[in-house]
């Protein structure tokens, strides 16, 4: 069968991997020069500062009538207590499970390439200064263990002796979930692997086209109309269609009848010299109450701090070059208060990109009511741990296969 995949970030790459080895002849489309652009940190998007920031416009808010959205909202607190739709603690469940299966299909994987395991990390630290909430996140760790989340609950004094950068916290932290199982590692290295493994199993990626509209016809796409970037346009068929564009899926899907469950975000991003590497912090840290993420990573330019934070889109929250240097301004504080010492904020680089999350939390998986059209986006997550597993899982699914994990999937 011949099938295309619609946007070629990791997710699309995973998906078209893993069809190809169910037999099917596979197309990528994307808008980038080359595959998984964005992993690869080769995107066309350079770094700037709060000022510079374009304006992002809600792509779905302006034409998505009042109607729909109160049908899906009465539509999803209807699921929801008729137990339709998962609760909240069955959506950490799910993505328990997924991600335990992403983790083994990417050891399969490389098992399978000949591929050397990556060198073992220092682990990432969730830290709680609410007593109640660290109690809440004690009372789920049972069963999380007894999904496959290799998760350590520390109190106050143990996460310090794991993490010593955190000393400024001493007194206010009410305790910390570790693993050594980094959630983000630094994805460019795994998705070169994935390109090549594609390209050698025959997977063909049709680069610089955007995806300019989706044609249905009697319920199912009868094709798709592209464009390069001089402006010319072209059309392709397929037997099946699989959407990966992230955030560009929702006005496709909105232009095709399907109202996705997907919340546009705005991920704000900082780039910190590190002052003093002895200091510095060796685990990702994913702060509760600042809702920031914090990762070490290694640059071109030396040893960075990489924090970021997401903040839902609404109409409200359009584009202000005030509004996101308040929040950088609120960022950098947060790091200054959880790590006085270790940066240098005067050397700090920012950047704003637009991202897509589901409505509920959980990775939009599966099929849509147009028979051939399926869906793999919104991963769930801010970070790339579910690609594999939700691109082996699509693949199945478009073959009519059943999964190999018990996940939320959608039904179409």
């Amino acid at each position: 069968m011949r099938v295309i995949v619609l946007g070629g970030g990791l997710l699309g790459v995973a998906s078209a991997y893993y069809l190809q080895q169910l037999g099917h002849e596979v197309t990528v489309i994307d808008r980038h020069d080359s595959p998984a652009a964005k992993a690869r940190g080769v995107a066309s998007a350079p770094m700037r500062t709060p000022c510079d920031a374009p304006n992002v416009s809600i792509a779905h808010g302006a034409c998505r009538s009042a109607i729909a959205h109160l049908r899906r909202r009465w539509r999803n607190l209807t699921h929801y207590f008729l137990g339709g739709a998962p609760r909240p603690t069955e959506r950490l469940e799910h993505l328990v499970r997924l991600s335990v299966y992403s983790r083994a299909t990417v050891s399969e994987l490389r098992r399978e390439a000949g591929v050397a395991p990556p060198p073992s990390s220092a682990g990432w630290m969730r830290i709680f200064t609410d007593a109640d909430a660290f109690d809440a996140f004690a009372r789920s760790a049972p069963r999380l263990h007894a999904l496959g989340c290799a998760v350590e609950l520390m109190s106050a004094d143990e996460a310090l002796r794991e993490e010593p950068a955190l000393h400024a916290l001493r007194g206010s932290l009410a305790g910390a979930a570790f693993s050594r199982e980094v959630a983000l590692r630094d994805p460019s290295a795994f998705a070169a692997s994935m390109i090549f493994m594609c390209r050698a199993a025959g997977v063909h990626f049709l680069m610089n086209h955007d995806v300019v509209k989706l044609h249905a016809r009697e319920g199912r796409i009868d094709h798709v109309e592209l464009a390069n970037h001089d402006g010319e346009r072209s059309t392709l068929r397929a037997q099946a269609y699989v959407m990966a564009l992230g955030a560009g899926s929702v006005p496709q899907a909105y232009a095709l009848g399907i109202d996705l469950p997907l919340r546009l975000v705005r991920e704000y991003s900082v780039l910190l010299p590190v002052r003093d590497a002895e200091i510095a912090p060796r685990v990702m840290l994913h702060d509760r109450v600042g809702r920031l993420r914090i990762r070490r990573i290694e640059t071109p330019q030396g040893e960075r701090l990489r924090v970021w934070s997401s903040v839902r889109l609404t109409k409200d929250t359009a584009a202000d070059s005030a509004d996101e240097a308040a929040h950088f301004a609120r960022m950098l504080a947060r790091v200054e208060q959880l790590l006085p010492g270790v940066v240098d904020v005067s050397g700090a680089e920012f950047s704003c990109t637009l991202q897509s999350r589901s409505a509920t939390g959980l990775p939009v998986i599966g099929r849509t009511p147009l028979r051939n059209l399926f869906l793999n986006t919104a991963p769930g997550a801010p970070d790339w741990v579910n690609a594999c597993g939700a691109g082996k899982s699509i693949a199945r699914i478009v073959s009519g296969l059943s999964p190999e994990v018990e996940f939320a999937f959608a039904k179409g």
